[in-house]
């Protein structure tokens, strides 16, 4: 009789088994109901999502496109200022506006790290002097340069480079060829000479 019992209480186990498939079926129905309310703002968000991959990559086209324009463009100016024409090369030490020689020059810094700059250098007055843009005021390397000598550098890691050097100080220049190294080294001899020549007795004076 308990066994007939206890196999009688199987339908406790079925009743067990079908009130967790009801609560599955409510949580799934639930799940659903809420998500299918959503699904109106979902499309609305995809259909965004898509609109927002598409600017993206216009947008990305075009500052590609800008890129390629600036780095064009600063190609050729870089090009355009490194480029120098061969009847600048050479000098003229009684030139009417006083401008013996100008032109871009490497110059290499007095700081720790020997850095290397582009200047434009001039001749003029009996000193040299450079800038760090064509109308920028002008920074005086050598105040006179009776007092200076000029040599060619070959001991160095730069080609076509040259120094002057004055009594408080030496300057080390890289210029962009061989001709316009030996051209600036003789438009400072001509300016040092010009120079002894135009005021020979103020110098020794001082």
């Amino acid at each position: 009789q308990i066994n007939v019992l206890q196999a009688k209480k199987k339908f406790e186990i079925l009743d067990a088994m079908l009130s967790f498939m009801h609560a599955q079926y409510t949580f799934f129905q639930q799940g659903y109901s809420l998500l299918h309310e959503l699904d109106p703002y979902m499309k609305k968000l995809a259909t965004e999502l898509d609109q927002l991959v598409i600017d993206s990559a216009v947008e990305k086209r075009e500052m590609e496109h800008k890129h390629a324009l600036i780095q064009q463009r600063v190609i050729s100016l870089y090009l355009q200022d490194f480029s120098y024409d061969d009847s600048k090369v050479e000098f003229n030490v009684d030139a009417p506006n006083g401008v013996v020689m100008e032109g871009y020059l490497f110059k290499r810094a007095s700081n720790a790290f020997k850095t290397w700059n582009r200047r434009w250098f001039s001749i003029q007055n009996s000193q040299l002097v450079y800038q760090k843009k064509l109308k920028d005021v002008l920074t005086v390397v050598v105040e006179d340069l009776r007092l200076c000598t000029v040599k060619p550098c070959e001991d160095i890691e730069r080609r076509f480079c040259f120094e002057v050097v004055s009594p408080t100080k030496s300057c080390m220049l890289q210029a962009d060829s061989e001709k316009l190294r030996q051209a600036w080294i003789q438009a400072v001899q001509a300016s040092i000479a010009s120079a002894y020549r135009e005021s020979p007795d103020s110098f020794y004076i001082e």
